[in-house]
């Protein structure tokens, strides 16, 4: 595929962009023109200017030449503190920009190669690092606690893990008027290092009630929302008197209990040792470093970590929380079952329990069968499950 194939530029002197044109209708008829093949409809958007400029012919050439290289156009969505858009075709991702008239009617049009921006460590604190948005005036902000292994700020992480589930969260946030931060863990991205066996859950507690109580020097009410693993982080963390907590694809269980379900399924030949360790770690007592695939999670350096993990139960921990509790769980969530959710509601009987329908442990559709459940884990541009976020926003704007 040649460089620039995809660049088409027609931009007129004549172009006024203005504060009222309504840019979301027009990328939303453009997606529907543009996958339904409707070159006529596209040029019925065009102003007079970008008429002679470009042909109804020319506009029937276009699409065809765009999709025959990229394919059906799957979404777009805004860059942020940018007046352009991320295209993502089935084939590339591409930049849009977009110029309206003062009729809203179309008189330019680009696309350009896109290069995806890293995220600039905006807030340092005790050695984390992490990202906030912040739109004008918000007197509300949410706390993502990212879930287990390597995931970074952005809900990825080295060993095969792309999803920016955490960013887009974030994202979509930010349209509704509410800030975020969002923070590499200790050891992961940026974030200072610890050693791995000197490192214990309530390291990563301590560091949530850190960014905590900076956030509410600058905001009126800070929300944790914590995912996976940051569940039980953030349901700890929350007892440092926040507006609310949000636990998203959280266990009800302590975690060998999680770890054993798990590892029936996916190392059924070694779970047997493997409950034995952790009814020893769980004791307080040190296991011999297995060999072969246990390695990975219960070598002698990990070991402390894990210990200081099993101790903490969800179902007594979240019976302390004092405020408002949202609960969300996925109906195709390999990791995390609804059981889990129903076990914290009953714990919590006042909080709000929310199963989505089709939603896997990284918060995107998925089905139920594993395979093809797991290959949503290395899409990056899959968008989260729309209810998600409809839950969370209203959840954040109706506290007083």
């Amino acid at each position: 595929m040649k460089r620039g194939l995809f660049v088409l530029i027609i931009l007129l002197n004549t172009v006024c962009v203005i504060a009222q044109a309504d840019y979301p209708a027009a990328v939303a008829k453009f997606q529907r023109y543009y996958n339904q093949n409707e070159a006529d409809s596209l040029f019925n958007m065009y102003g007079p200017n970008m008429k002679a400029a470009l042909s109804l012919d020319k506009t029937t050439g276009m699409i065809n030449q765009l999709n025959s290289q990229a394919g059906a156009l799957k979404s777009v969505t805004p860059i942020r503190n940018e007046k352009a858009y991320k295209a993502v075709f089935e084939k590339v991702t591409l930049r849009l920009s977009m110029y309206l008239n003062n009729d809203n009617q179309l008189e330019g049009l680009h696309f350009g190669a896109y290069e995806e921006k890293k995220d600039s460590d905006n807030v340092v604190l005790n050695g984390i690092h992490g990202t906030l948005i912040a739109p004008p005036g918000s007197k509300k902000v949410v706390l993502f606690i990212a879930g287990s292994g390597p995931t970074d700020r952005n809900g990825n992480s080295g060993m095969g893990l792309r999803t920016n589930c955490t960013k887009m969260m974030a994202e979509a946030l930010e349209k509704a008027g509410i800030a975020s931060l969002r923070y590499d863990k200790r050891g992961i991205g940026t974030s200072d290092v610890i050693q791995e066996k000197d490192l214990r859950f309530e390291n990563m507690v301590d560091d949530a009630v850190s960014l905590i109580k900076m956030l509410k020097g600058s905001y009126a009410q800070v929300y944790v929302a914590g995912h996976s693993e940051g569940a039980l982080v953030g349901m700890l963390a929350s007892k440092t008197n926040v507006a609310g907590y949000i636990s998203i694809a959280g266990a009800g269980e302590a975690a060998d209990i999680l770890l054993r379900e798990q590892l029936n399924i996916s190392m059924p030949n070694s779970a047997v040792q493997a409950s034995l360790l952790m009814d020893s770690l769980k004791k307080g007592y040190p296991v011999k470093e297995p060999s072969g695939e246990l390695n990975m999670l219960f070598h002698s350096s990990i070991q402390p970590y894990m210990t200081s993990w099993m101790k903490y139960d969800p179902q007594q921990e979240i019976k302390k929380l004092k405020i408002p509790v949202l609960i969300i769980q996925g109906t195709t969530d390999i990791q995390v079952s609804t059981r889990d959710a129903a076990l914290l509601k009953k714990a919590k009987p006042d909080a709000t329990l929310l199963e989505i329908e089709g939603m896997n442990h990284i918060l995107k559709a998925a089905p139920a069968e594993r395979n093809a459940n797991r290959a949503t884990y290395n899409q990056p541009d899959l968008p989260l499950k729309e209810e998600l976020m409809k839950a969370i926003i209203p959840f954040v704007l109706s506290q007083k």
